[in-house]
């Protein structure tokens, strides 16, 4: 019998939504939304296997029309002075993802099935991810999977912060549980989001862009005010703060 592996995310345990029961690879491979990931390596999973991983996953989001940017972070680079100083960013479009040797949270310690966690909030909004190497060290040796499984387990775990709380699927990269023909589909990299998925992902990012950009305007309507009538300005952010 095989044993089925649990890609855990903490808040979202009840429901699984009814997004696409098939696992369509998305045709598309037009540049959409970017959104930036710190990869903080505290197992020191080898460069070469992590550049390999984090290459296969930008292709995965990128099937889905997001493009992503990888920042590696570990604390060798911070010892040298050398860490990007983004690498302490977090947002909405600036995700950050720890690779831990292990599982450090007593709930999740024994459970060996559990290969990466993740912590939406209740309103979808969530920063942080986790990745548990030695498992998936473990099953990745044992299926003979080399970086894929690394590589989808990363983006699945980022896909968590970016559909928010009740993201998994019943098939597809955001499966809950991955069993023989979800390791079969890691094996031969056709581990993609469900249509729905995609399409929920890239609005929501599209629409915080959108928000940026126009608060970045009132911003700047604002300053031009400044230099025409100091005044006016200063009432504008009066009622800005409101």
């Amino acid at each position: 019998m095989n044993r089925a592996f649990e890609i855990c995310v903490v808040i979202a345990l009840l429901a699984v939504p009814a997004l696409a029961l098939a696992q369509n690879r998305p045709v598309t491979t037009s540049l959409g939304p970017e959104v930036t990931i710190s990869v903080h390596n505290y197992a020191n999973v080898p460069t070469i296997l992590l550049a390999a991983a984090e290459d296969h996953a930008r292709n995965i989001f990128r099937h889905a029309g997001l493009e992503t940017v990888w920042l590696n972070c570990s604390p060798k680079l911070e010892r040298e002075g050398l860490q990007p100083r983004s690498c302490y960013f977090s947002d909405t479009t600036h995700l950050t993802l720890k690779i831990s040797p292990h599982a450090m949270n007593p709930k999740l310690r024994d459970r060996i099935d559990v290969l990466g966690t993740a912590y939406p909030n209740p309103q979808g909004a969530g920063y942080f991810a986790y990745v548990f190497y030695d498992r998936v060290q473990e099953l990745a040796q044992r299926r003979s999977l080399g970086h894929a499984l690394l590589a989808d387990v990363l983006a699945h775990e980022i896909g968590h912060l970016l559909l928010g709380s009740a993201s998994h699927s019943p098939s597809g990269i955001m499966s809950a549980h991955w069993d023989y023909e979800e390791l079969r589909n890691v094996s031969e990299g056709a581990m993609w989001f469900v249509p729905a998925q995609s399409k929920i992902m890239r609005d929501r990012q599209t629409q915080i862009r959108l928000q940026a950009a126009n608060a970045d305007h009132r911003v700047e309507m604002v300053e031009k005010q400044a230099d025409q009538d100091p005044l006016r300005a200063m009432t504008a952010r009066t009622r800005g703060q409101r």
